[in-house]
């Protein structure tokens, strides 16, 4: 009866053991399951983070493109307005078909929109359908202001935004994914809830570059 009564307490101890190591290995899985989903929402930061420095980047091009557009444009109005000065001994030879060809392609470059980039972010959402765009080349393409432009691509889903804006917007997304409210992608549809972009007109400002 000893030996049996030994037994059926190191029995007892071996089951407490086994209890107190299930519960362990129960703690440490969730554990790991938490400090997983920690680093995953940390990458997923890290990624909204890249993408907005691989943007920004993106807009100083564009910047620089503009700066380019702009010089163009000048130096183009300047050969008008030396064309225009020839134009004057025409004027006693009565050709104003001349003249007036001149001045015409002196209002088409005067209305050529120039400086206007945007951040734009297709239906695909964040991290991988945003792009910087000039709105002012697409603009010039077109032969379209950069309102109508604006308009069309909103119409088409496309979020609009300044750079101030877009930096915002990344901030209080890494918010949101740091406290696992959010996690990436996120769509357009649901970027336009977020902002209430949808619901405004952006109101486009030139940027003025000289």
């Amino acid at each position: 009866m000893g030996d049996l009564k030994v037994f059926r307490n190191h029995l007892e101890d071996l089951q407490s053991k086994a209890k107190h190591l299930t519960e362990t290995g129960l703690a440490l899985n969730a554990l790991f399951a938490r400090e997983e989903a920690r680093l995953n929402r940390k990458d997923e930061a890290s990624g909204l983070k890249a993408v907005y420095r691989a943007i920004v980047e993106q807009l100083q091009r564009l910047r620089e493109n503009e700066l380019l557009a702009s010089c163009d444009q000048s130096r183009a109005k300047l050969i008008l307005s030396m064309s225009e000065l020839a134009v004057t001994a025409i004027v006693s030879r009565g050709n104003l078909s001349a003249i007036t060809d001149c001045l015409l392609r002196g209002a088409v470059y005067k209305q050529q929109p120039l400086g206007l980039v945007m951040v734009c972010i297709g239906p695909g959402g964040l991290p991988d359908d945003a792009r910087g765009i000039s709105v002012s080349q697409l603009a010039r393409e077109s032969n379209r202001s950069a309102a109508e432009t604006i308009g069309t691509l909103q119409d088409d889903g496309y979020l609009l935004m300044s750079e101030g804006s877009f930096s915002s917007l990344i901030s209080r997304l890494m918010g949101d994914v740091r406290e696992g409210k959010l996690h990436l992608p996120v769509s357009g549809d649901r970027l336009g809830q977020i902002t209430e972009l949808n619901k405004q007109k952006l109101n486009p400002k030139i940027i003025k570059l000289a």
